[in-house]
């Protein structure tokens, strides 16, 4: 009987162990997912600022015959000069200047020259070339009458063509003074006079002598003999002398172009070569050579051109 219960519990237990065989526990599938890399959506290029074309300025905007100005390059690029190679006027070369991070250069307007427009060219390192028109207006002249002191021969026609003749010839000296390419002058310039600044005649009149009208290409400030006079700034002695027109003469180097003159002096103090600071007393005014009373006369030039000396310290500053 227990032999027969056995028998029947094997297939039991054979089914129970082929039903653990074909159902075993399912071993978890690891299901790896694909990364895929992130396109970037590639950005507009960057356009760069439109650069500033290099441009020539100039002050003052309106200008007359015997006036100066200041020519200014705009939109260099920083640090980099050596863009200008040249700057000319008129087919004239000028002498550039570096000033403040900017380059400039100064024309003299000559007080007899013809009213009109006037190229100004700057031309740049990779041979290109700028230019602006400068009109020049006229200036309106006033004539009066001068004579001839006793001591250069009185009111005489003899007197009048010697007068005309040393003109000329100390034209030529005051031609022939040299002045620097490189700037020499610092700041501002000033009047020539500590005192109170007191105008006898204004540049640009003609002065009528005899028959012959001589321009004034300076400007007279009241001066007894004796008042101290003083550089409108710093610069090098560029000729020192007697003429007999001029009387006793000192002129001051400024550099690039400009050039200050004293005239009719009662003494110069200073020797052919020295060097002066602004404001530093360079002579004595005085009433020598062809003057019928003690004044200081100045005379400014920019590349040998007698300009308007209020207008120039009107431009450059005067302190």
């Amino acid at each position: 009987m227990k032999k027969a219960r056995w028998l029947l519990l094997v297939p039991i237990a054979v089914a129970i162990v082929l039903s653990l065989r074909q159902d075993p526990t399912p071993t978890p599938q690891v299901v790896e997912e694909s990364v895929q890399p992130v396109k970037s959506t590639p950005s507009a290029p960057l356009t760069p600022a439109p650069k500033a074309e290099v441009a020539i300025s100039v002050l003052p905007a309106k200008v007359l015959q015997g006036d100066p100005v200041e020519v200014v390059i705009t939109n260099e690029a920083p640090n980099d000069k050596s863009q200008i190679t040249s700057i000319t006027f008129n087919g004239t070369k000028l002498k550039p200047f570096v000033e403040n991070g900017e380059t400039k250069a100064l024309i003299g307007l000559d007080l007899r020259m013809k009213p009109g427009t006037y190229p100004i060219v700057a031309t740049l390192s990779d041979g290109k070339s700028i230019k602006k028109d400068l009109v020049v207006g006229g200036r309106v002249l006033v004539q009066a009458p001068l004579g001839i002191p006793d001591k250069l021969g009185g009111n005489t026609a003899t007197s009048e063509q010697e007068l005309l003749n040393t003109l000329a010839k100390e034209g030529e000296i005051i031609n022939a003074i040299p002045t620097s390419a490189d700037k020499l002058w610092s700041g501002a310039f000033r009047y020539p006079l500590n005192t109170e600044i007191t105008i006898t005649d204004v540049y640009g009149y003609s002065r009528l002598t005899g028959a012959s009208s001589i321009a004034h290409k300076g400007t007279d400030f009241r001066a007894s003999i004796g008042t101290d006079v003083v550089a409108i700034n710093s610069g090098k002695v560029a000729y020192v002398g007697y003429l007999r027109n001029y009387g006793n003469v000192i002129a001051v180097d400024h550099g690039a172009g400009v050039l200050s003159i004293y005239m009719h002096l009662s003494k110069v103090e200073k020797a052919l070569g020295d060097k002066v600071e602004k404001g530093e007393r360079i002579a004595l005014s005085g009433d020598t050579g062809y003057v019928l009373g003690p004044h200081l006369h100045l005379t400014i030039r920019i590349n040998n051109i007698s300009i308007d000396p209020m207008k120039f310290l009107a431009l450059l500053g005067k302190t």
